[in-house]
């Protein structure tokens, strides 16, 4: 996962080059899609009615000089009360499902089909994030 959110941006942005006080985020979700996401749009989030909700994720200090983090925890998604295709995730801000603000989006590598009973699981640092 290497996009940064519109959002994350701009606090980036605003931190770097001192131009306002930068927000960190008080918490961090892991969120799924089954569209492909944007910088400004989840482009179809997976809905709660569905046995789904965003997951808490944590993440250790970034690598240097890759220019990476990764999870430090792993998290899960279900157990799915109906079929999902599974192609993106990005990261919130909040747990409530279509708000918050998104600091991080990308496809996942290998788009998933979830079925009824089904639990999707991130092991730690599987989730990668690269600034380049």
């Amino acid at each position: 996962m290497a996009n940064i959110g519109a959002y994350a941006a701009k606090q980036t942005l605003d931190w770097q080059l001192g131009g306002a006080a930068a927000t960190q985020p008080a918490s961090r979700l892991a969120a799924l899609t089954f569209g492909v996401p944007t910088s400004v749009s989840a482009l179809g989030e997976i809905q709660a009615n569905s046995g789904y909700v965003r997951a808490t994720v944590t993440f250790g200090a970034a690598a240097s000089p890759q220019n990476s983090a990764s999870n430090n925890n792993s998290f899960s998604f279900g157990p799915f009360s109906s079929s999902q295709s599974v192609l993106g995730m990005l990261i919130y801000d909040t747990i409530s499902i279509n708000s918050g603000n998104i600091w991080w989006y990308g496809t996942l590598l290998t788009a998933r089909t979830v079925l009824p009973g089904d639990t999707l699981v991130v092991n730690t640092g599987a989730l990668l994030i690269t600034l380049s």
